[in-house]
């Protein structure tokens, strides 16, 4: 019995260390930025077990970087990943974390997962920013609007890539040029990367909301969706974008766009009998993205839309 004990014992012992022998060893980063190089053991929805220099140490989630925190989901959901070398000089963009790049003469940053199953084809979200985020550092334009799609709880439920380009200084989204390189940029990209171009959408805030009616209008055949948030349009665009789903937001109250220019957009889509949902908010002004973009369901409608 005591020497069936010792190899049973030595048969665990020789699994899990030949289980961390081959896992893969890489830096992880805490929630404040430090850093240690350790082996992936196991985890589960509260913590992840790393082996370092040969001892077990256990980590809580919370105390993981976003990155870190994904890398954990994927490795719980153990399917094949695709072999990112297929992408060529795309595959730089595909880091799990944001990257800047460039098209021509428009600036972007661009969120992309690194563990994509194979087979898969992932959403993409293009979000264009206000007149404050204009300008030539490609840094601005990445505050907490964009950054809502890329938060662990919504890469887990939805994961998707997320392009935020930035509009030059002195120019405008609803330019025709600007536009024709933003919807060029859309379509780049979705040939070039993993991503499901029946699944294409598009949202903005104040001038990116402008952005978002005219892309869609310039684009019809590109978007699956749109969410402008504190914009508008002319009215005289409403036939050709009748036919996409698009859920449009204002409050009531804003001085900084008036919500005039939301409502008679969407009274022309309406007599048109489109695919329109308008959500106005009383008592509110111009910045009401967080009561959009952290609404459930709005997200839930967003990625369930699809092109016929």
């Amino acid at each position: 019995m005591t020497i069936l004990f010792k190899y049973f014992s030595l048969c665990v012992f020789f699994v899990f260390c030949s289980g961390s022998i081959f896992a893969e060893t890489r830096v992880w980063t805490s929630s404040d930025g430090r850093t240690i190089e350790a082996k992936y053991l196991s985890s589960d929805d509260r913590s992840v077990s790393l082996l370092k220099k040969g001892r077990k140490i256990t980590i809580k989630l919370s105390q993981l970087s976003e990155k870190d925190r994904l890398y954990v989901v994927d490795k719980v959901n153990n399917k094949p990943t695709m072999d990112l070398s297929k992408f060529g000089d795309y595959a730089k963009l595909i880091k799990g974390e944001w990257v800047k790049s460039n098209e021509k003469d428009l600036l972007y940053q661009i969120y992309c997962p690194t563990k994509i199953y194979s087979e898969t084809k992932l959403p993409l979200v293009i979000f264009l920013h206000g007149t404050g985020e204009r300008g030539s550092d490609n840094e601005k334009q990445l505050d907490s609007r964009p950054k809502k799609f890329t938060t662990v709880k919504n890469q887990e439920k939805r994961p998707c890539v997320v392009v935020a380009p930035q509009c030059p200084t002195d120019q405008y989204w609803t330019e025709e040029e600007l536009t024709k390189q933003v919807n060029a940029l859309v379509k780049k990209l979705a040939k070039n990367l993993p991503v499901d171009e029946n699944r294409i959408y598009i949202s903005g805030f104040s001038m990116g909301g402008y952005g978002t009616w005219e892309a869609l209008s310039k684009g019809s055949k590109i978007y699956a969706a749109g969410l402008p948030i504190s914009g508008g349009a002319d009215p005289s665009i409403a036939r050709s974008i009748k036919k996409i789903p698009i859920w449009n937001f204002h409050g009531d109250n804003d001085t900084a766009v008036s919500v005039k220019n939301s409502r008679k957009i969407v009274e022309a889509l309406k007599k048109l009998k489109a695919n329109i949902t308008y959500t106005e908010f009383p008592g509110a002004g111009h910045g009401i993205t967080n009561k959009v973009l952290n609404d459930t369901k709005v997200m839930e409608w967003l990625f369930e839309q699809k092109k016929e």
